[in-house]
Formats: C-alpha cells, structure tokens, sequence
C-alpha cells in the first residue's frame, strides 16, 4: 500500500512539475549524433528544465524540411547548416540565435590526383541539390566555372559506395563522418575544402522565425542560454556524451567513430577564438555579398536584421511588462535587494546606501518597474546569500551562478563579464599559469563562486577564505598570502586607491565572473520582470555606467628569469634523451603548420590565420592606450570581368603577382593575408590611421601602374581603418569593410577610411 501511495505522489509530482514547464521543439537536420551533443547535453543535465522548458529533440527523417517546420512554426527552433537560406533566389526570413560550428565541415573529397577545383572539369561530382546551388562548394564551383556544361552532377546518395565503387569521382562530405570511413576502409582520397580558396561558411546554425522571436523574446533567449550551457559541458565531458549517445539515443556508430566526430567538431566551434553560440555577423555579410556576385540571390534581396539580437533590440522600444506583470509589481508595492557590502566599483555600502556599477543599474531598472527596490543591508557577502535563501530579500543585485544557489536562486541573462585576476606583492613574478602555484595560499572571498569554480579546476591549489576584499589584500600585503583572486575591475580599483608600488595584478586568468540578477526560486514572475529589464539594458546605458565607475590599471613584472632557467634545463634533458625523434617530428609538424596557416594559391597567410593575428592586434589594442593598429581590407577592382573574359587560370596569376606586389611593399612586421576570393588584408601593428591610409595610398597606385600583361591595367580599391579600444574585432572589420565598400561604390581605384 504504502509502495502505491509512494508511486502515486511521485506521478503526481512529476505532472505537476511537468505542467509548469514551457514545452518547445527543435527540429534537428540529421540523425542524433555527436553534432548535437550540446543539445543533448542541455536536456539530459536539466538545463533546459531549469531554464523553465520542456524540450522535445526531433531527429530527422527522410523528407523533413527543417526551415519549412520552423517558418511555418511545426517547430519553435531548428538547425541549419547556413546562416542565409536561399529558395528560388529569394532569401528565407530564418533568424539565427547561436552558431555553435564557426567554420563548415562540409568539404569534396577527390580521388587521388584531383587536388584543386580546376582539376574537376570532366568529372562526376556527387552532392545534395543545396550544397551544389546554395553552400560553400557551390561558391567554390562557380569560382572555377565548374558547371553542368563540362562537369557531370550526380544526386548524393549519402553513402561513400559510390565513391568507393569508382562510379563518381568527388562527393561532398563532412570532414566529422565519410572521412572517418574512408581512412577505415584505406581508401585513399584528396580533401578540397572551400575555406582555403576564401569561401568561408560557419554551420550548426540555431535559428528561429521571425513571428517565434518577437512573440516569445525571452522563452528564446532562455533557450539559448541553455543550449550554450549544455555545449559547455558538452565540450568538457565528450566521452560521457558519446555513452549517452549510444546507450540512450541509440546511435549506430561505433565508439571510436563518434569519438572522431567530436574532435573535428571541438575544433570548428574554435572556442579559441569564439564564445560558445557566438554569432558572427561578418561571415554572413561576406557570404551574402559572394551569393549575390554569383547570381544565386536576386539583386531586390536585401539582407535586413538576421541576428535575433538585432531582431529584439530593434523591436522593443521600452520595457513591455504584460497586464498580470503590471498587477503584480502593483500588489508587491517595493522589491528587498540584498548585496555584497565590499566589491566596490562594482558594488558596495556606504554611509547606507548602495554605491557602485550595479546600484546605477538598479536605478535605471527602479526608473522602468515604478516601484522602489529597497536595500536590505548587511556587513558581509556570505550574510547576503544567508538573506537570499531564506528568501528575507528577494534579489542580490550582482551574482554569479553556483550549482548550490541554483536550489534557491534564479538567474538573468548576464549583464557584466569580468575577466579574474591574481593580485600579488610586487616582487613576484608575472605568473602564465597559476597551476604553477603549487601549495601556495591564494585568497578568495568567503561565499564568492570564485572560491568553487578555482577548487575544481586548480586542485593543486590552496584556497583559503577571507572575509572581503580588503581582508585578502591585507593579507597579500604583510605576506599572509601569496596572492588574491578576483575580477580585474574589483582589484585594479583597490590598487590604484590603497595599493599602489605594494601590490599588483600579477596574472590573467582564463576564466571570468559572468554576473546577473538573481532572483528568489520561488518567484516566477519576478524573474521574468527582471529578465525583461536585462534583456532590455541597452549597451549604451551600460556602458556609461561602466565608464563611470572603473579606471583600470595593470601591472606586469617580467618573468621570473630562475624559473625560466629551471623550465630549460628540463627541456633540455629531454631534447637530449629524443634529439632524433624530435628533430623528424619538428621537420614534419614544421610543414603542417606552413600549410595550416597559408593560402594554398597565393602562399600569404589563409583566413584562419587572419582571423587569429586580429585577435592578438585586438588584445594589444584594448590592453595598452597608446597602442595603435591599423588595418586594410584590399579588393581587386572588376576581378569578374578578368575571370569571365580571360579564365580563372589568368585570374589566378592576377592574384599571385598581386600578392608579390603585397610581400614587397609592406614591412617584414606586418600581415599580410588573403581574406577571400580576391580580396586581401593587411594588419599594420604599431601604425595610426594616418600612417595606414600612406602606405594605403602608396600600394593602390603601385597595383595600378605595374604592368600585369594585360591590354587594361589592374587596380584596387582599400578600406582603411584603425583597431577601437571597446570595439570587438567584428565591430572594427565592419567598419573597415564599409569604408572598403565606399571606395568601391564612389568609383573604385581609391582609398577610404573609416
């Protein structure tokens, strides 16, 4: 009786809780495998149940039209493997949430001898009808004018039979999955990727329709954040997601197959580069612009918002509290915020009152509820969590997620990330990897998630708790401690106030404080309020408040030369124990590298290895005030007329002697890069914008007076532009890209700055 009493409230419970979530669908584009790990993850570790949702995963089947479900709204969410679809040259109105693959592992693979594009003409080549009209191979086809008039198309049949068989002679593939077979089967093969002839796509795409993301703002976003969560861990954990995989979705693959699959996927997600979802809007300008060039969308077609940030911010004026939101804020009559005492400048009290970057915050969110939030006050961090879970105070102002403030605590979206710190006395050395610190004591705030978060990813550490932030800087100072961690703003503050000529910011972390409203579990609606009030901050509020309250300062002793000589000497033992084996593995990862990071037709840097200086040139910019950096985005003028009238062979020379031009003419220091198709980037470090437009000048008219052969010259149109501090490195090559575009439509064969 008591086991059918026991069952019952279970089943019970289980609908109740059930029925409290929102359910939604996402409508996957192929069958379950380690590409959607993160969406796996988010459900079977109850992301997305925390997230308020009831997700349902649907695996694709033969005829499944993902884009065609979710616009017609059969599903909430759906994945896509472009960030623009394209349907009889017109552009399908999808919104793009979160890009978990920033490159597309989409590929040909060739027999061997078929090693460039050019090679295919006479060949059978097998694919989908999309990816021949509509992807990153259709691009690269048309480039080398490779069409059904000299080339023959097969249907893709999904299997590498055929190709196997020798019945076609180029298939495309994912370089996750065929590749895998191939390599098991040795059958030898020749990889033709878009990515090195400057077609770039990204994949994985998490979309929406328009109607879903402006009726449903916040359900999307908590979807979102859950995903990117789920992803986290995914990427954390991949050999518990392949047995999850293969016990509880039932996929066919092997182990060892899923267990490749992950690592390619791992690595287009280039998390190096990328926050996890992160949505790079100027690959999908780029490839707008190359599907327009080659006829693939219509010249009426405009682009228009496509990010479902854009899409919100643009749709939501003020805050819109709904009429129950509006009657509840009525009946609660004031909101208690407790806080943290002591993190001045992101927050403190003094004198009774709440000073900081999150008391201006609150202000503005107090201007837009119409009701006070009234703070609780209280001496120590640890007290305010106290308050919070005993529900004496229905927010904290500014807190980090923890597993165990999640069993009391909701939290927003995030509206602060701050990157940690280690705090030490000046005679330390500037430490690269804080693992190094064995059994040293380094102080964390008592209560802060820091002081978790470090215990499980630097075990070798001693953690000890101090009572704020001027107990563990004390405690640095007279040499109680080694060092203190907290967020850069936090500490730079104290220093330059207190500190200075005694302590100083002695390391860098990987990881950051990502702070958010936190909200009491048992309040629904006033979470929702306050995700509202997030979701709706705009950037340039928050940042006035930022600049008002934060002087940075950093300081950075030279590495510590003994350790240094320690760290050699090993090294050294080591070379001398596998001097052979090193100097045949150096000569082989030396030439992998050469090809990994260059452009196959110009020898100049590739994309990826673009992309990547750019974002050391960010960092050096945003770090150091008198640091300037300058780019240019360079095009050749009317290049299609040079391919159309007189073949991609001569067209491919053109490039060729453009890059010599290039090498010749710009100092050994700066980089040069082919960024796509016949566009070229040149970083120029340690140059101001007036420098940059100079040598802009200089390389424009050399390329028009240099003689190419041909019976018109060649010349080229540049867009200039100097690296912002508080810019991203999508903002600033936007603005690059605009000026690029300016010189282009104003006449071309000029240079423009922006």
């Amino acid at each position: 009786m008591i086991r059918v009493f026991l069952f019952l409230l279970i089943s019970i419970t289980s609908v109740l809780e059930g029925s409290t979530l929102e359910k939604v669908s996402v409508q996957l584009d192929w069958k379950y495998q380690f590409e959607y790990a993160g969406y796996i993850a988010a459900k079977e570790k109850g992301y997305y149940r925390d997230a308020g949702l009831d997700v349902e995963l649907r695996e694709y089947h033969e005829g499944t039209d993902v884009v065609s479900d979710v616009l017609n709204r059969k599903s909430n969410y759906g994945i896509y493997n472009s960030s623009i679809v394209v349907d009889n040259g017109k552009i399908k109105p999808i919104v793009i949430m979160a890009t978990y693959l920033q490159h597309s592992p989409l590929v040909l693979v060739t027999r061997k001898g078929i090693d460039n594009p050019a090679s295919l003409v006479g060949k059978t080549i097998m694919g989908t009808q999309n990816e021949l009209k509509h992807s990153s191979l259709s691009l690269l086809l048309s480039h080398f004018d490779i069409t059904s008039r000299n080339a023959r198309f097969v249907d893709q049949s999904f299997s590498i039979d055929p190709f196997v068989r020798g019945e076609v002679d180029a298939m495309s593939a994912y370089r996750s999955n065929q590749l895998y077979l191939l390599d098991q089967m040795h059958i030898p093969y020749e990889i033709i990727d878009p990515v090195e002839y400057g077609f770039i796509m990204n994949a994985g795409n998490l979309f929406t329709s328009q109607q879903e993301a402006i009726s449903h703002p916040l359900r999307t976003q908590k979807f979102i954040d859950a995903t990117n969560r789920g992803w986290e861990y995914a990427t954390q954990h991949p050999g518990e997601m392949i047995d999850i995989l293969i016990q509880k979705y039932h996929v066919q693959k092997s182990p060892e197959a899923l267990a490749y699959e992950s690592n390619v996927i791992l690595k287009l997600m280039m998390s190096d580069f990328y926050a996890i979802g992160e949505t790079n809007e100027e690959t999908t300008t780029r490839l707008y612009k190359q599907l327009l060039r080659v006829g693939a969308i219509q010249e009426d077609q405009k682009l228009g918002k496509f990010l479902f940030r854009d899409i919100i911010a643009g749709s939501i004026n003020s805050v819109k509290f709904t009429s129950d939101e509006k009657l509840y804020l009525l009946q609660k009559k004031k909101i208690t915020m407790c806080v943290d005492p002591e993190w001045y400048p992101l927050e403190a009290i003094r004198d009774g009152k709440h000073i900081g970057i999150a008391a201006d915050v609150m202000k503005t969110f107090q201007s837009k509820l119409g009701i006070p939030i009234e703070l609780v006050q209280t001496s120590t961090w640890n007290q305010s969590l106290e308050n919070a879970e005993t529900h004496q105070c229905d927010i904290l102002s500014l807190a980090a997620k923890t597993p165990d403030r999640l069993k009391y605590l909701r939290f927003t979206s995030t509206y602060l990330a701050v990157p940690l710190v280690m705090v030490t006395t000046m005679e330390k050395p500037f430490i690269e990897d804080i693992d190094l610190l064995k059994d040293k004591k380094i102080g964390v705030v008592k209560g802060y998630a820091t002081f978790n978060r470090l215990k499980r990813l630097y075990p070798m550490l001693d953690i000890v708790e101090v009572e704020s932030v001027s107990d563990g800087l004390s405690r640095v100072e007279n040499g109680q401690l080694y060092g203190y961690i907290d967020n850069l703003i936090v500490t730079s503050s104290y220093i330059q106030k207190e500190y200075t000529g005694s302590l100083k910011v002695s390391a860098r972390l990987k990881e950051r404080d990502e702070l958010s409203v936190a909200v009491r579990i048992d309040d629904p609606k006033l979470y929702d309020i306050f995700e509202k009030l997030v979701q709706n901050l705009d950037e340039k509020t928050r940042q006035d408040i930022y600049n008002r309250w934060t002087s940075t300062i950093e300081q950075v002793a030279m590495i510590d030369q003994k350790f240094i000589w320690k760290v050699f000497a090993v090294v050294l033992f080591g070379l001398l124990a596998f001097t052979w084996r090193y100097f045949i593995l150096k000569r082989y990862n030396t030439k992998l590298l050469e090809l990994s990071i260059t452009d196959k037709l110009t020898g100049l840097y590739n994309r990826q290895k673009t992309d990547a200086m750019l974002q050391t040139e960010q960092k050096k910019v945003n770090r150091y005030e008198t640091y300037h950096c300058s780019v240019m985005i360079i095009d050749v003028d009317y290049f299609k007329r040079v391919n159309d009238s007189l073949g991609h062979q001569t067209g491919d020379h053109i490039l060729q002697l453009l890059a010599k031009i290039l090498k010749e003419n710009f100092r050994q220091t700066d980089i040069i890069g082919r960024w796509g198709g016949e566009e070229f980037m040149v970083i120029l470090p340690h140059t101001s914008l007036n420098q940059a437009s100079v040598a802009a000048e200089n390389i424009r008219s050399e390329v028009e007076l240099h003689p190419f052969g041909l019976s018109d010259s060649i010349t080229i149109s540049i867009g200039v532009g100097e690296l912002k501090q508080g810019e991203s490195v999508h903002e600033n090559i936007g603005r690059i890209d605009s000026a690029l575009y300016m010189a282009k439509n104003s006449g071309r064969n000029k240079v423009c700055l922006g």
